[in-house]
């Protein structure tokens, strides 16, 4: 019997689909975790503005707090926006009630900064926060909720310093991709890769569902915030460009990037099976002094290749190492400047040259406009499928 840890967001509807309930499910499925629903607020918005919000009754928000929970039995939950005092109080209410795990988002702005919430929620936020695992607001609501400005980053550290005081377990998020956590007393720098980009939206919400999805899956809070810190850089790396204004973050490309991977090594594994099966054929093209090479591109940028390569020995081919993501080689470096998604490295030769002369592979030197790489003494062989590239092996062979 199948099962997976459940968890539940509490939190209102982004129209446009990049935050809100939709961007926690999203992380949720892409973690692996069940994710159930509490909606405490509608919004009209796109990447651009919220034009209208509306809270859903009171009585409605806790008939489906009763009606997950009873059922699906949710151990961590998370919040999102929470319009009101009285929403606020409600949650906390079922939330001792379900004795469940709380993540704390005070969702108070929205990345166009628009106000999501009906009215000054803010010592409501900070009652909840004395009854979560952890709070995770970004600065503008670090500094509704401190009451101070902030404007640099030791700002973002002594507020993180005195809401953790406080209120409890806390993470602010501050400038350039660097936020400041402080967890059970520790304090920990979160870096992650600034990439100079509008698409951000939903990000937040991403990032506290994440910490709860690493909860449900058995990680401490210290390393739940360290690998949700990681994964929403990630999908920020690879933000959506949707809409016209800031556009979503993309929760799938992470695991998507994993799959690319794997479909990636799986196509060397069988083109080196053919280079293995017919030495008629790759015989001709290596020599016993050179090694060759063969690499995989994926849509993230990833390149695999074999770890040492692979050379002429006797009347076959001896392949050196396994197949490894982004290593440090000669395959790896010049397979990004090709338009080609998989590839084999070769020494120049004649049957090379000839082939060019005949016009069954263009010799580039540059990457553009061409399908075979010259790289000193070596020639990157590219296509856009295997079936291609051996039909292009083929050719170059028998010329």
């Amino acid at each position: 019997m199948r099962t997976r840890p459940v968890v539940l967001t509490i939190a209102g509807s982004d129209s446009g689909g990049g935050a809100g309930l939709q961007a926690d499910l999203k992380t949720f499925t892409a973690l692996g975790v069940f994710g159930t629903t509490v909606i405490t607020g509608l919004t009209a918005q796109n990447t651009k503005i919220v034009t209208k919000v509306l809270e859903v009754p009171l009585d409605f928000i806790e008939a489906q707090f009763n009606a997950v929970c009873e059922d699906l039995k949710p151990t961590h939950a998370k919040t999102g926006m929470l319009a009101s005092g009285k929403v606020i109080d409600l949650v906390l209410r079922k939330i001792k009630e379900y004795n469940l795990n709380l993540v704390l988002d005070p969702v108070m702005v929205a990345k166009s900064g628009s106000l999501l919430v009906t009215e000054d929620i803010s010592e409501h936020i900070r009652k909840a926060m004395k009854e979560s695992l952890i709070s995770t607001p970004n600065r503008y609501e670090a500094e509704i909720i401190a009451n101070t400005k902030i404007d640099t980053q030791d700002d973002v550290r002594n507020v993180a310093r005195d809401l953790y005081s406080k209120y409890g377990n806390i993470v602010v998020k501050g400038f350039n991709g660097v936020d400041y956590a402080v967890v059970d007393g520790e304090e920990i720098e979160l870096r992650g890769e600034y990439v100079n980009t509008k698409n951000t939206h939903g990000s937040g919400d991403v990032f506290s569902a994440a910490i709860t999805a690493y909860l449900a899956l058995g990680y401490k809070l210290k390393d739940a915030v360290i690998k949700a810190k990681e994964f929403v850089s990630l999908t920020i790396r690879y933000g959506l460009e949707l809409g016209k204004g800031h556009g979503p973050v993309d929760p799938f490309a992470p695991i998507e990037a994993i799959v690319e991977r794997e479909e990636g090594r799986n196509e060397l594994e069988k083109l080196l099976w053919y280079l293995e099966s017919n030495p008629d054929i790759t015989l001709r093209l290596i020599n016993d002094t050179t090694k060759a090479n063969v690499a995989y591109m994926t849509n993230y940028q990833d390149v695999l290749s074999l770890a040492g390569g692979f050379i002429k020995y006797l009347n076959k081919i001896k392949i050196d190492g396994p197949i490894l993501n982004n290593i440090n080689n000669e395959i790896s470096s010049i397979m990004k400047k090709i338009n080609g998604k998989i590839g084999v490295l070769l020494p120049v030769s004649d049957k090379i040259l000839s082939s060019a002369e005949r016009g069954k592979i263009k010799l580039t030197k540059s990457g553009i406009d061409g399908d075979a790489l010259l790289n000193y003494n070596m020639v990157l062989i590219t296509a856009k499928s295997r079936d291609e590239l051996i039909k292009k092996l083929k050719e170059v062979a028998t010329s």
